[in-house]
């Protein structure tokens, strides 16, 4: 299998430990019993233990009732699995992070950063390439799901794919403001819709960039009204669908009903980022002023970060496929216009808890590492209710007053 990896994207592990906290990982079949016969030392805490736990058909490592991994060293944030019996005792999903490894084209496959780790969203260490050998080592021990087909690229083969991607990740910066970048996004998406494959390249593609731009402006100029109470609901019904932390129910420190609670009181625009995880800051959503002008979110110097993402997604392609619950490929370039509103009402949520006016790049920090959480990986994304909410959304004049007034 050829496996790609990006020149941007940076990471040299700091042991700050935050794939150990608050994040289960999934044990492959013969990892379970290798995990659970681990040979401590008679006199070491973790002898006896079982270190394993189960939640349906799925079994990950155990974790202690504050979600901290039990194998992590709470003294250094060193895994003692790895200090006690070496790196390859590891289970695969821990060894990997902050890595994701998802499949494309036929027999291939790439690999992009999760935005979750904070060294990953600093972009400090080495390239990606300097792991491309253990990348490879970890790839070959993997199963991966279905490559693309043509349902997945829309009928388009693969350089045109790339084209596409390209062309978006590259001309998101001739737009000034974060709106137009992700109106951008779907321009681009109804005006490959307009095309047969045949009729798709390079050229094409850059000959319609100016008509889009101007259609993009002129969407930009038209008068917003703030969104409807019915559309507020299914914006903030979507956003608590990303926010929401099934780890918690899994350790104990929630109970589904208490986070269907906290969901229906999110959705009415009361409650707390905390009702839908624990380890949300607390405080109070109406803090957040979402549609509200009050709280000024509109310097895309201070998005940076989240559009480094994007283009990370988009040059990866994990905005579709296996790597988006399958989802096409116009279907994930408008899950990745998504993305701004979303990040920036997380945003806008955490710099009114702390009493600010605006929001500032410690703010998207944070919008982009609780969404990211989510994206392509919560399986209540995956379900036909979320995707339903996302398509109306998204529906045109809609998507304009949630990016204009989020």
């Amino acid at each position: 299998m050829k496996l790609s990896v990006l020149d941007e994207p940076r990471f040299t592990c700091s042991t700050c430990a935050s794939g150990c906290r608050n994040w289960h990982v999934e044990l492959l079949k013969d990892e379970i019993q290798s995990v659970q016969k681990l040979a401590w030392p008679k006199d070491d805490p973790l002898h006896g233990i079982v270190g394993t736990m189960k939640h349906g058909s799925r079994t990950y490592l155990a974790h202690a009732p504050d979600g901290v991994c039990v194998f992590l060293n709470r003294q250094n944030n060193l895994c003692r699995i790895h200090a006690e019996f070496g790196v390859d005792a590891k289970p695969l999903g821990c060894r990997l992070y902050p890595f994701q490894i998802s499949p494309t084209f036929d027999g291939e496959a790439t690999v992009s950063p999760r935005y979750t780790c904070p060294t990953v969203r600093a972009n400090i260490g080495v390239s990606h390439r300097e792991a491309l050998p253990e990348l490879r080592e970890l790839a070959a021990r993997m199963q991966f799901p279905a490559y693309f087909n043509s349902t997945t690229t829309c009928n388009l083969d693969r350089e045109q794919v790339q084209a596409v991607c390209e062309f978006a990740s590259t001309l998101l910066n001739a737009f000034p403001t974060n709106d137009q970048r992700s109106l951008f996004l779907i321009a681009t998406c109804d005006f490959l819709s307009t095309l047969t494959a045949d009729q798709l390249d390079r050229t094409t593609l850059g000959q319609a960039f100016p008509r889009l731009k101007q259609t993009v402006e002129a969407i930009v100029g038209l008068p917003v009204k703030r969104p409807g109470w019915l559309f507020r609901i299914a914006f903030r019904m979507f956003l608590g669908l990303h926010l929401r932390r099934d780890e918690d129910v899994l350790d104990g420190r929630a109970g589904r009903f208490q986070r269907l609670w906290g969901m229906l009181k999110f959705a009415c625009g009361t409650g707390s980022f905390k009702n839908l995880g624990v380890t949300h800051p607390d405080g109070q959503l109406r803090k957040a002023r979402l549609f509200s002008p009050e709280m000024h979110c509109g310097d895309p110097a201070i998005f940076e970060l989240h559009w480094r993402m994007v283009t990370t997604k988009l040059l990866s392609l994990h905005f579709m496929g296996a790597a988006n619950y399958n989802r096409d490929l116009l279907t994930g370039l408008r899950s990745l216009a998504m993305l701004f509103p979303l990040v920036a009402a997380a945003a806008k949520y955490r710099a009114g808890n702390r009493g600010a006016s605006a929001v500032e790049m410690q703010d998207i920090d944070y919008g982009v590492s609780v969404i990211e959480h989510a994206f392509g990986r919560s399986p209540v994304l995956s379900q036909s209710f979320a995707k339903s909410l996302e398509r109306h959304l998204l529906e045109p004049g809609m998507f304009l007053r949630v990016v204009q007034t989020v």
